[in-house]
């Protein structure tokens, strides 16, 4: 049933994911404040060739990375509950992709139990 290790492996990523953006509503024991985001960084690269022998990766230049960390700052409550709604619907899907081997599963235990009555 590699469809259940699958699953579990996505709602331990849900889990993980949610404990950890969770951290915002703790205080911290030494100076009584709430926990802040002290650390976050942002890069991209756009993949793309506009020739043969062009720059296959195109990096973000440090001023984009720079202003988009800022964007990513302002809104990272909305982001943040935005990938975990990602995170939880993956999880829901790993969960229905467990379906059909259940389904296997249980005609097996049906079959199993009509050969030992």
């Amino acid at each position: 049933m590699d469809s259940y290790k699958k699953y579990q492996a996505a709602k331990q990523a849900s889990n993980e994911a949610a404990g950890w953006v969770a951290n915002k509503n703790k205080i911290d024991s030494q100076d009584r404040k709430p926990y802040g985001l002290c650390n976050l960084s942002f890069s991209a690269e756009y993949c793309g060739q506009s020739y043969a022998g062009a720059t296959n990766y195109h990096k973000s230049p440090a001023s984009f990375n720079s202003a988009m960390t800022l964007v990513i700052q302002e809104r990272f409550a909305e982001l943040s509950e935005a990938a975990l709604n990602k995170i939880k619907a993956n999880e829901g899907k790993a969960l229905i992709a467990c379906e059909a081997d259940l389904a296997a599963l249980q005609s097996e235990i049906v079959d199993a139990k009509a050969s030992i009555a």
